[in-house]
C-alpha cells in the first residue's frame, strides 16, 4: 500500500499542489529530525507521567504534609513548565508529521489504516495534553492556594487530591494508547 504524503504523493494526483520541489526536499529533509524531537519530548513526558502517576502522587498524599512540602517544591522547581513544554512540543511536532504524513491532512491519506492509526494516537495525546493542563495542573494550583487554611480545608483538599489523581491515571492511560498507536502505525 503506498502512502499519501508530500514526501510520496498517492498516484492520481498531487495533493501538495502549489509545494514547490525545493518546499517537498526540505520537508523530506526536516521529517527525521522532526520525528526525533517528537520521539523524545513523548518519551520524556510519558516517563515523567508515568513516576508522577504511579509513585511520587500516591507518596505524597500518603505523607500528607510533607508530601504537600514535596510537591510545592517540585512545582518551586518548575515541574509544571516541564511537563507543559514536553506535552506541548510533542503535541506540536506531531500534528506537523501527521499534517506531512497526510499532505496537509488529505482525505484519502487520512482515511488510510495507518492515517487512522496516528489520527486516533494524535487526539489521544492531544486530549492528555488538555487533561494535564485544564484539570491537573488547574486543581493542583488550587491545593496550593488553600495550603494556608489547613487543616480547616482538609477535606476539601482530598477531594482535589482524588481529583488529581483520577485525571493522572486517564491521562496516563491516553499516552500509553498514543505511544501504541504510533508504533504501530508506520508499520501498517
Amino acid at each position: 500500500m503506498r502512502r499519501c504524503s508530500l514526501i510520496q504523493p498517492a498516484a492520481g494526483g498531487e495533493h501538495g499542489a502549489g509545494i514547490t520541489s525545493k518546499g517537498k526536499h526540505m520537508t523530506a529533509t526536516l521529517f527525521p529530525w522532526v520525528r526525533t524531537l517528537h520521539i523524545l519530548f513523548a518519551a520524556s513526558w510519558f516517563g515523567a507521567a508515568t513516576f508522577l502517576t504511579l509513585y511520587l502522587l500516591p507518596v505524597a498524599r500518603q505523607l500528607g504534609a510533607a508530601g504537600g512540602a514535596t510537591m510545592t517544591a517540585l512545582t518551586g522547581r518548575g515541574f509544571h513548565r516541564f511537563m507543559a513544554a514536553n506535552a506541548g512540543l510533542t503535541v506540536l511536532s506531531g500534528l506537523w508529521l501527521y499534517w506531512t504524513l497526510t499532505a496537509g491532512f488529505a482525505a484519502p491519506a487520512m482515511a488510510s489504516t495507518s492515517g487512522m492509526v496516528f489520527g486516533l494516537g494524535g487526539l489521544a495525546g492531544l486530549l492528555a495534553a488538555v487533561l494535564g493542563g485544564a484539570v491537573i495542573g488547574r486543581t493542583l494550583s488550587r491545593i496550593e492556594a488553600l495550603k494556608p487554611e489547613l487543616p480547616a480545608k482538609q477535606p476539601q483538599v482530598a477531594a482535589l487530591q482524588a481529583r488529581v489523581a483520577g485525571a493522572s491515571r486517564l491521562a496516563l492511560a491516553l499516552l500509553f494508547f498514543a505511544l501504541v498507536a504510533m508504533a504501530l502505525g508506520h508499520n501498517l
